[in-house]
């Protein structure tokens, strides 16, 4: 049955995650899709992970363990778990989350009905608790996800919960490295730009929050990033040409709130206020009830 399968990779990036990085590993190898293997790539751990996972995965055959060289941050430790895989398809995994057992089964049953199909390949993230979907709305087996529904609402896709061809994978340039925040939205975007997502019907995986490791609690780091993400967005020739002008608009607005709200959390009143008075004369965004009180108690903070 093994033989008969297209081949898939789970890369999972891994930073200071041990013991819990093994939870997510043994979730890849509790796939019922049965040519399944993982790569976890360490991104220069400092707790001892990586001496810890090979003395612990010696023996298992279907997990590939890497270093990089130097830190480098996910998307990295992602774009190097692939190239450094043969599989058909790619796919992956926070170190922190998990995959049910028909994560990949599921997704690959779309990829086998149309194995002409290059783009994304995608399920319902769960509920750690209740299980149910996370998904802002509901699809039928196979129905599309566009570029612009998915710019209306976000929660359509996560990084755990999506496979494509790793060839496809390898054409888009993979995650942009430069991005510390906004790397999956911004890959997404790319993915959508060139080809409609293809929704697979039933659970894929539980991202299990732990709040200071999660990127979006990184306020010094969206802080650094600036909007990184923007410029990012603006060099792609192919997403421009098919983002309307409100929805370049929408993702600009976005990505300054997200900027503003770090800045405003991390007590930098002053940086606080001169990026907002900025962002309004520029056309960023338009002053609101609740910016309006922020500026007022930044002068407090």
């Amino acid at each position: 049955m093994r033989n008969h399968q297209p081949t898939v990779a789970i890369v999972i990036p891994c930073f200071n995650r041990w013991p819990r990085v093994c939870e997510a590993i043994d979730s890849v190898l509790s796939q019922t899709w049965l040519n399944t293997h993982c790569i976890v790539v360490d991104d220069v751990s400092t707790d001892g992970s990586y001496a810890q996972l090979e003395e612990h995965y010696r023996a298992e055959p279907r997990v590939s363990l890497h270093q990089l060289a130097s830190n480098q941050g996910q998307s990295a430790a992602r774009n190097h778990g692939v190239a450094l895989s043969d599989a058909a398809y790619v796919g992956f995994l926070d170190s922190d989350d998990l995959l049910v057992e028909s994560a990949v089964a599921n997704r690959m049953q779309v990829a086998q009905d149309d194995p002409d199909f290059e783009g994304l390949i995608f399920s319902d993230p769960i509920d750690t608790v209740t299980h149910r979907s996370l998904l802002p709305g509901k699809k039928e087996y196979s129905a599309p996800l566009t570029l612009s529904e998915y710019i209306d609402d976000m929660g359509w896709l996560h990084t755990n919960s999506f496979l494509m061809k790793r060839s496809a994978f390898t054409v888009s340039g993979g995650f942009n490295e430069e991005l510390r925040k906004k790397e999956d939205v911004e890959f997404f975007l790319r993915a959508l730009a060139r080809e409609d997502g293809r929704y697979a019907t039933g659970p894929c995986c539980m991202v299990r929050d732990v709040e200071e490791q999660r990127a979006r609690h990184d306020h010094e780091r969206i802080i650094r990033q600036g909007e990184r993400f923007i410029e990012a967005v603006k060099m792609n020739p192919i997403l421009m040409n098919r983002l309307t002008q409100e929805q370049a608009k929408k993702l600009l607005e976005a990505d300054t709130r997200s900027v503003l709200q770090s800045l405003y959390r991390m007590k930098q009143g002053k940086r606080f206020r001169s990026t907002l008075r900025d962002a309004i004369v520029n056309g960023k965004l338009k002053l609101d009830a609740r910016l309006l009180k922020r500026y007022l108690l930044s002068f407090l903070r």
